[in-house]
């Protein structure tokens, strides 16, 4: 569980009802589904615009796109709004697709008028100084920064309308929070508002000590928001690859939580997780503990099509194996050479 599979465990918290010239660089390959699910699986929230890159067939909004940085740093200062840095190259087909196609889509576009400050670099023939600043190595890149110049957030490759729609959404709630945890640093929605939110984004480590925070403050499990932060802690060592301890970190959250309403999603992070790493037989044993014991739960429809995702899988996996081995290719046969004359 790598990358936005943790974006799709945090956004499960938040949705539960209780709560000079150069050589050009590589372009980035193509993101991952967003929600990170098993095929034929339920992913985040819905976004509008289409699944694909394609440009889009109704008349497009176009984006003001700024090329001055420091003018727009001054804009979103004066205004309390966010930059949003487009790092493109015209020999970079993913960057002319979501330019095209992505941020054509009108409600894309919309948003980004509304809520951003949009500039973009463009280092078709050179590496700008900001791209050097900012260390940025793939094309295209989607970097964020707060009306006083900070990161906020980084996008690496391109996105469909539909999933950077919500990203973008995460990234212009970002702000006010951060301001409310910093004027309240001992306040338990400030504190888990903020972790919460910078899981969703995939920064787990940089929201840990805001949820640790709000483990504190919550020691009688107040609105649920010890078990929620917990859940989420759990799954931090994802983020460093260590599928394994985060297993056991569910799996001890779910002992003490046994009776959390979060408990079906955390049974549904351990099917995910062990299917992510090609555990197929292990990640149905939770999948089907989950439709067993919480039949009535969202989640129990999710761990219907992740069941049906991994038998299809492990048929094929089957028929691979029973099929007769292909024949090594014959070595090609010289023709014959005729005998010298004479």
């Amino acid at each position: 569980m790598r990358g936005f599979g943790l974006a799709f465990l945090a956004f499960a918290i938040l949705a539960m009802p209780a709560l000079g010239a150069s050589a050009p660089k590589a372009a980035a390959k193509p993101a991952k589904n967003p929600a990170a699910l098993p095929p034929g699986t339920q992913g985040p929230a819905e976004a509008p615009g289409k699944d694909s890159l394609a440009p889009a067939k109704t008349p497009p909004i176009q984006i003001a796109w700024r090329k001055d940085l420091d003018a727009a740093r001054k804009e979103a200062a004066q205004t309390g709004g966010s930059v949003l840095i487009f790092f493109h190259a015209d020999w970079c087909q993913p960057c002319r697709l979501m330019d095209r196609g992505t941020f054509a889509n009108p409600a894309v576009a919309q948003f980004v008028l509304r809520h951003f400050i949009p500039v973009k670099v463009d280092d078709s023939r050179e590496t700008s100084p900001i791209t050097t600043k900012y260390q940025v190595r793939l094309y295209p890149t989607l970097l964020f920064l707060g009306a006083g110049g900070e990161p906020l957030h980084i996008v690496l490759g391109p996105r469909t309308p539909a999933e950077i729609y919500p990203i973008l959404q995460q990234v212009e709630a970002l702000p006010p929070l951060i301001e409310a945890q910093k004027k309240a640093p001992d306040d338990l929605e400030a504190n888990f508002g903020l972790g919460n939110a910078l899981a969703i984004l995939n920064q787990m480590r940089r929201g840990e000590p805001y949820l640790k925070r709000a483990v504190e403050l919550a020691p009688k499990n107040e609105n649920g928001r010890l078990s929620q932060a917990r859940l989420l802690l759990a799954v931090v060592p994802l983020e460093d690859g260590d599928s394994a301890l985060a297993l056991k970190n569910i799996e001890y959250w779910l002992r003490e939580f046994r009776n959390a309403p979060e408990a079906p999603v955390a049974i549904f992070y351990q099917g995910t997780i062990l299917f992510q790493d090609g555990k197929l037989n292990e990640a149905r044993v939770y999948f089907e503990r989950l439709r067993k014991e919480y039949p009535k739960h969202p989640k129990a429809y999710d761990a219907d099509k992740a069941i049906e995702a991994i038998d299809r899988r492990l048929k094929l996996l089957e028929e691979a194996k029973k099929a007769p081995p292909e024949p090594p290719p014959k070595a090609p046969v010289r023709p014959p050479v005729a005998p010298p004359k004479g």
